[in-house]
């Protein structure tokens, strides 16, 4: 059995004050005692806390804050708000950086740890087409995605998780190298079952 929603809630709250911490940023005060098992009074305070971190944490940072950045934007609960955490470690530490260390997480995290990597992936994708894509330095990890993504698809039949991949993953054969198509193929019979 997974980790109860507080107890992930206690996992995000712990790396949001880490990453205050290494930005000497006095944290608000948190909800203590009965508030504390309020969900709406945590998330108040969980996203004044990611508000005030994307305002701050602006390049240069210190080494140190790339671990709790990464896991406050892999355990950020609401996807919309994904972003306020990875904009800044995108901007301090590179996309190449970031990405790599969501794949890690994609392929050894819980199911849960998937679903915010596979948020995170998407805040941290950057589109790029025509001339601008063969010179994207980052070009393997969009293929390694892709690779991660429908595997993941197809061993894990949690549906949060294969909600998440189904709307990022690029399920036309033809864009896909043929060591994938087969993949592909599976993947859309899972979808649209015959």
């Amino acid at each position: 059995m997974g980790e109860s929603r507080f107890e992930r809630y206690d996992r995000y709250e712990r790396s949001l004050v880490d990453v205050l911490n290494l930005l000497n940023l006095a944290a608000p005060l948190a909800p203590s005692g009965d508030e504390r098992n309020d969900p709406q009074a945590r998330r108040s305070w969980q996203c004044t806390v990611a508000w005030m971190i994307m305002q701050e944490a602006v390049p240069p940072q210190p080494e140190e804050l790339f671990e709790p950045l990464m896991l406050a934007g892999v355990y950020e609960p609401d996807p919309s708000h994904t972003l306020r955490l990875i904009r800044p470690a995108l901007a301090a530490f590179g996309r190449r950086r970031v990405q790599t260390r969501l794949l890690e997480y994609l392929r050894t995290g819980t199911d849960y740890e998937i679903i915010g990597a596979a948020d995170a992936w998407y805040c941290s994708y950057t589109r790029v087409t025509g001339s601008d894509a063969e010179n994207d330095p980052c070009t393997d990890l969009r293929h390694a995605f892709q690779a991660t993504g429908l595997r993941i698809f197809l061993a894990n039949d949690h549906p949060g998780v294969r909600a998440r991949f189904i709307t990022l993953l690029n399920l036309r054969a033809d864009d896909n190298p043929p060591e994938l198509r087969p993949l592909v193929s599976e993947v859309l019979s899972i979808v649209r079952p015959a």
